[in-house]
Formats: structure tokens, C-alpha cells, sequence
């Protein structure tokens, strides 16, 4: 039996027919409905866009005005000093005393003598009344510099410079380790520098800055000045 090819041309042509209504008519159901859900979540977020906008404002108006007034005026002086030339001098003048203190403590001290002082007064079985005075000292250095000028981070490297250059004395000594004896490296005399300058400096430095500022806070008081203080002086 033969087919009939009529027929089939005709089942085919009524299902392509077909397949293509579903489709045109699920493409246009799938932008219907991506249409009225893009409406439904601009319409959600916006008033989240608004408040936004505004905390983006009210944001910029902060930092625009009490934040930036205080990274450049409080801050800034805290941390900088009053006065720039102040500062780069006191910067510049660190690795001059802290070189100068390297070369008394090995020609006239010795590391040696240092240890054993440190060690002494650390422990309380033989305090050196020369560490004591070598505090004293600093802490008016960081005293004066913070009077002055203010500015931590300038008093902080003028305190640690000293105790950095005695500490640097170790370099070329022999040193005893429970496994035996060497020579100390530079790198290892640098490091251990940097140690103890961190370790003892800067205490001593915030110490003195803080000291340095309640002096001036009382001189200017007692010197009879009338009004506020500003805000870049109070730092």
C-alpha cells in the first residue's frame, strides 16, 4: 500500500504551524512577564536608591567637613608636628644622634658593660643609675620635642634614635648561646636595634609626647592666655 504523501505533507505542515504559535506565543508570555517583573523591582528599590543617594550625600558632607577638618588640623598636628621645618629637622637630626650614640657607647661603655647594666637594673640584682638617668633623658627629649612642636611620629623617631644606636653596638661582639659562641652579623645587629628601639623607644616616646603636651596645655594656661584654644594647638 502505498502512503499517502498528501496527508502527511498536510499532518506535517498543521504541527510546524502549531509549533510555532506555542512559540511566539511563549516568547511573547516570557517578555510579558519579564517586563512587569522589571517594573515590580524598580519600583522595589526605589526608595533603597533614594536613601542611598542619600547616605552618599550625607556621607560627603561629613567628610567633606568635621572629618577632613580634623585629618588636617588635629590629627595632622598630632601625629606631624605644628611647624614642617620643626619636624624635618627633628627627622634629620635622629640618625646624627642616634650615630653619635653608637660611638660613645662602644668607645667609652662597650656592649658588654650595656648588657650587664641592663640586665642589672632589668632584674633589680644591680641597677645602674646610668639607665636611669638615660631614661630621664629621653623622656625629656620626647618632652621637649612634643612642647615644641607636638608631632608623635617625629618625638617617636628622635626618642628611638639613642636606644636604637646603643642597641646597634652589639654588632662584631661574640655572644653565648647555650649551643656555643658567634659572632653577631650586622643584619642581626640592625634587627636587634630595631627591636629594642621599638621595644623600649617608643614607649618612652608616647610618654614623653604626652608629657610634652600636658606641659604646654599648663604653660599656656598659666601664661594667662584668655579664649579657646584651637583645635590644631590642642593636639
Amino acid at each position: 500500500m502505498r502512503p499517502n504523501w498528501s496527508s502527511l505533507h498536510s499532518a506535517a505542515s498543521v504541527a510546524v504551524a502549531f509549533v510555532a504559535r506555542l512559540v511566539r506565543r511563549t516568547a511573547g508570555a516570557t517578555r510579558s512577564l519579564t517586563r512587569l517583573a522589571w517594573h515590580a523591582l524598580r519600583r522595589l528599590l526605589s526608595p533603597l536608591r533614594s536613601l542611598g543617594a542619600a547616605a552618599v550625600r550625607r556621607a560627603g558632607d561629613v567628610f567633606s567637613g568635621p572629618v577632613t577638618a580634623f585629618v588636617y588640623g588635629p590629627l595632622r598636628v598630632g601625629l606631624f608636628g605644628m611647624r614642617r621645618d620643626v619636624s624635618v629637622l627633628v627627622v634629620l637630626v635622629s640618625p646624627v644622634l642616634a650615630l653619635g650614640t653608637a660611638s660613645w657607647v662602644g668607645s667609652q661603655v662597650g656592649y658588654q658593660t650595656l648588657t650587664a647594666w641592663v640586665r642589672g637594673t632589668w632584674y633589680g640584682t644591680d641597677p645602674a643609675v646610668a639607665l636611669f638617668l638615660a631614661v630621664a633623658g629621653l623622656l625629656a627629649l620626647g618632652a621637649i620635642s612634643a612642647g615644641i612642636n607636638s608631632g608623635l611620629l617625629p618625638t617617636g623617631l628622635l626618642v628611638s634614635a639613642p636606644v636604637f644606636g646603643a642597641a646597634v653596638t652589639r654588632y662584631a661582639t661574640t655572644v653565648t648561646y647555650s649551643w656555643g659562641q658567634r659572632v653577631v652579623s650586622l643584619p642581626d645587629a640592625v634587627g636587634t636595634a630595631v627591636l629594642f628601639a621599638f621595644a623600649f623607644g617608643v614607649p618612652i616616646a608616647v610618654a614623653g609626647f604626652v608629657l610634652g603636651c600636658g606641659l604646654r596645655r599648663v604653660a599656656r594656661t598659666l601664661g594667662g592666655r584668655t579664649g579657646p584654644s584651637s583645635t590644631v594647638e590642642n593636639a
